[in-house]
């Protein structure tokens, strides 16, 4: 037997703005790493030193790509919280309604 689910709306809120946070977080932190990783080439640009930079600047471009994703999942997540918050107000708001229109024809 499922349990009931309790919700409540402004801790999914809260939750929302962490992960939005953090999102912004690692955006930026994204954007440091790649300005000091891309700015200097130490291993020269000899032939073995070619070779190198360019496994590293394909390996590093998909770190990059695979971490800026995880960016927009963050986001979508921060953004699924938020409307699930704003979902359960509305739910609320229409059932109290609902239970007010009921009181009110049963009072009459």
């Amino acid at each position: 037997m499922m349990k009931p689910m309790h919700t409540e709306p402004e801790v999914l809120a809260g939750a929302a703005q962490q992960i939005a946070g953090v999102a912004v977080e690692l955006e930026t932190g994204l954007g440091a790493l790649e300005a000091t990783v891309t700015t200097q080439n130490p291993w020269g640009a000899d032939e073995p030193g070619t070779v190198f930079g360019a496994a590293y600047t394909a390996v590093l471009s998909h770190a990059l790509e695979t971490y800026g994703s995880h960016v927009q999942l963050l986001i979508t997540a921060a953004e699924g919280l938020a409307d699930w918050a704003q979902q359960v107000v509305e739910a609320d708001q229409q059932s109290d309604a609902l239970f007010a229109s009921l009181h009110g024809r049963l009072g009459a």
